[in-house]
């Protein structure tokens, strides 16, 4: 199994280390686990699940986008803040019989066990004080690709992709200016010492993930082998979503802590929301012209995430999805 992610971070804290913590106590099935992009980069995760480098793993449309052009549809702005609703929306369009695993995944030799979400992309920057969309003109944003490239663009700035972890000594270098990304990925890298401003409520996406098993691993397993890690896999998806939304919370206290100066957008916050649309449909229209059913995996996805609506006070009230 590998990922790219400490098992500090809240992505392993709320994941990965429940997932393997179950499996360490079956007596059938047993993991080598390799963290922190040991065994490949974000972007060459497709193809290492794909050749059985590593039998378990994550992939994310934020990075590997040429792979999962499909699967970016769970970052676009518009779905909400609750990395519940959008974790557990995007699990059910990516397992068997959902949209992504017919259209996409499959085709990757690829299973998902589980997803998340870092919600809540805000707009971070150093020495920028923006409040409206237009502020953001003329400027360089760091970037982590696909759809948060679109958003960008509909703003009339720059972005330049470059993962998270390089973006403290690319500050300090002036070589951008700031960022569109979820408070929980700025703690984990000290961005918090750098970064000087950042709007609150603005949400303009997500960086989603999916954990999964190769498929011709999955299928040399027995039946009790793949309900031990399915039950894992629910597991992890549940408490990794109660822990992103905290971690949330706890970041916005660490930056503000810091001495990042919020702006709260509320008061503009249809100047916000009128990005929504056109960055959706820009992403349609580009599949579209590729020959991809990106209207339809919007539909069905947008019906998910109605569907777990409200989805961590559900599960805080004992409901399990």
């Amino acid at each position: 199994m590998a990922d790219n992610f400490a098992l500090t971070h809240p992505v392993g804290v709320g994941g990965t280390q429940p997932f393997l913590d179950a499996i360490g106590e079956a007596d059938d099935l047993e993991i080598e686990y390799f963290a922190s992009g040991q065994l490949g980069h974000q972007a060459d995760m497709p193809t290492v699940i794909r050749n059985g480098t590593a039998e378990i793993g994550v992939v994310s449309a934020a990075y590997a986008g040429s792979n999962l052009p499909l699967s970016g549809v769970s970052d676009l702005p518009g779905f909400g803040n609750d990395a519940c609703q959008v974790g557990y929306a995007l699990r059910d369009v990516a397992r068997p019989g959902g949209i992504l695993y017919e259209k996409e995944l499959k085709d990757l030799n690829f299973r998902p066990l589980w997803a998340g979400s870092l919600p809540s992309f805000e707009v971070m920057t150093s020495g920028r004080h923006v409040s409206l969309p237009k502020d953001l003109k003329g400027s360089i944003i760091r970037s982590t690709g696909g759809t948060v490239d679109r958003m960008i663009s509909e703003v009339d700035a720059g972005a330049i992709s470059m993962p998270i972890g390089e973006m403290y000594e690319a500050i300090q270098r002036a070589t951008v200016e700031g960022t569109l990304a979820s408070p929980i990925s700025i703690t984990p890298y000290s961005l918090e010492e750098v970064i000087t401003h950042s709007t609150r409520g603005a949400e303009q996406g997500s960086f989603t993930l999916i954990y999964g098993i190769n498929d011709d691993t999955w299928d040399s397993l027995t039946k009790p082998q793949q309900k031990e890690l399915l039950d894992a896999a629910d597991a992890s998806q549940e408490s990794l979503c109660l822990q992103l939304n905290e971690a949330k919370d706890e970041a916005y206290k660490t930056m503000e802590a810091s001495g990042v100066i919020f702006e709260d957008v509320s008061n503009n916050a249809a100047q916000w929301e009128k990005l929504v649309d056109p960055v959706r449909q820009g992403w349609v229209d580009a599949g579209k012209q590729l020959g991809l059913p990106t209207q339809e995996v919007l539909d069905e996805f947008s019906e998910a995430v109605d569907r777990y609506d409200h989805a961590a006070a559900r599960i805080a009230e004992g409901e399990k999805l």
